[in-house]
């Protein structure tokens, strides 16, 4: 029976440990950083993500070249899904491409998170325009369809595409820094 109770006492000291000993160790960094830690105020302007300019992309009608815009490129998932949202400022020469995946696919894109109106524009993988979704709503989550297959997007502020005469069939090159 002795032996009984030495295991039972050890169960409980190794339970209450695996209680204690974590509870103890995360106080210990605390109380320490307390004394030094200075107060943080929330910030009054929201955040807005830093133009990042990768390239250039232009915009040729009957190779003429109607447009030059700087350019940050979307090329992963979390860039995609981002894009140009909670963004106040866009000039008329800064723009985002949408490299996306699977190749001519019918795409939608919506305005949600999106301060400023954008034109967006669908573009296939030869580089032509397929479809413009001029002055898009900010802060709308309808959806706003390509009118044919797309490999990539090119969002500009908006009403840029009528100001320059981008259209359907209109030439889309870009180049990296």
């Amino acid at each position: 029976m002795n032996a009984m109770r030495k295991y039972a006492v050890w169960i409980i000291g190794l339970g209450l440990a695996a209680f204690i000993i974590p509870s103890v160790i995360s106080g210990i960094g605390k109380s320490g950083s307390m004394r030094n830690s200075t107060k943080t105020v929330p910030s009054k302007t929201p955040y807005e993500p830093p133009f990042r300019q990768d390239g250039i992309v232009y915009a040729l009608n009957s190779n003429d070249t109607v447009a030059a815009f700087k350019t940050e490129y979307a090329k992963n998932a979390e860039s995609i899904e981002v894009g140009m949202m909670y963004r106040k400022n866009v000039s008329p020469d800064m723009a985002m491409l949408f490299f996306m995946e699977g190749g001519d696919l019918l795409r939608s894109f919506w305005m949600k998170n999106t301060m400023v109106s954008l034109d967006i524009i669908y573009i296939d993988a030869n580089g032509m325009v397929v479809s413009i979704k001029e002055n898009a709503q900010p802060l709308n989550t309808t959806s706003l369809p390509s009118e044919g297959p797309a490999s990539y997007v090119l969002e500009v502020l908006g009403g840029t595409s009528a100001k320059l005469g981008l259209k359907k069939g209109t030439e889309i090159l870009w180049s990296d820094n």
